[in-house]
């Protein structure tokens, strides 16, 4: 548990920073032209644009930051806030990663985790009935034979790999599963099922492309395990997706 905060804590406090050295700059660059002859009327002008976007910004961020313990309403703030967070915080984090020599990954995992905080708490108190469980084919053992990207009932629940615990699973909690082979088909099966809320499994690169393609959906997202390498036989902690499962419902 203690790890896993301490991952989610790394992408605010990198936003955070991004924001900090982004105001620091900003004022210092008003200070020294202020200080050379005053400021233009066209000075004047640039520099109370700018501001007001850098108050936007921080304004936004404290949203988000509100947003992992307290509902955030109107929707359509909601929907502001989540947009500013997947095309704008993200990208901040993820250049101050660039150039601290920080490792891509531990960015990406540290902001699937803070959207996970998000997404539970905006649904909090409320019992949705149409849950889309989206787990790639990877899970798959590379020796089946059956297809389940076309449905993953036809699964046969041999018990060498995870897809007949999820089939069991969706079964029991009553939920869309399904497999997905690449992002297209992903974005194919969102589309078709319009889902409240989509449970979804993949690594980090394909997680993180995953939530930020489908930000107007609240997607909690499940890392999984590559003990065999990348995109061949992972694994995935049921015990993960479950929890995920019963908090939506």
């Amino acid at each position: 548990m203690k790890k896993y905060y301490y991952s989610i804590i790394k992408f605010p406090l990198f936003v955070s920073t991004s924001l900090f050295i982004l105001a620091l700059l900003f004022f210092i660059s008003a200070l020294l032209s202020y200080s050379r002859l005053g400021l233009s009327l066209q000075e004047t002008v640039i520099y109370t644009i700018l501001f007001i976007l850098l108050v936007i910004l921080v304004a936004s961020w404290i949203l988000n930051l509100i947003g992992t313990h307290s509902k955030i309403t109107p929707r359509w703030m909601a929907k502001y806030a989540k947009w500013m967070l997947t095309f704008v915080y993200y990208n901040l984090a993820m250049f101050l990663s660039f150039i601290t020599f920080r490792k891509k990954q531990t960015i990406q995992e540290s902001f699937i985790n803070f959207n996970n905080e998000i997404v539970l708490s905006q649904s909090k108190g409320i019992k949705h009935k149409n849950i889309l469980l989206l787990v790639p084919h990877c899970l798959q053992s590379s020796e089946c034979k059956v297809r389940v990207t076309t449905s993953i009932d036809n699964c046969e629940s041999c018990g060498n790999c995870n897809i007949g615990d999820i089939k069991k699973m969706a079964e029991e909690f009553g939920v869309k599963a399904a497999v997905a082979t690449g992002g297209s088909l992903a974005r194919k099966i969102v589309d078709d099922n319009i889902p409240e809320v989509i449970v979804a499994v993949a690594c980090h690169r394909d997680l993180t492309d995953g939530v930020r393609d489908a930000w107007r959906f609240p997607v909690y997202g499940v890392f999984n395990k590559r003990p065999k390498g990348p995109c061949f036989e992972t694994t995935v902690s049921i015990s993960n997706i479950e929890f995920a499962i019963r908090k939506f419902q």
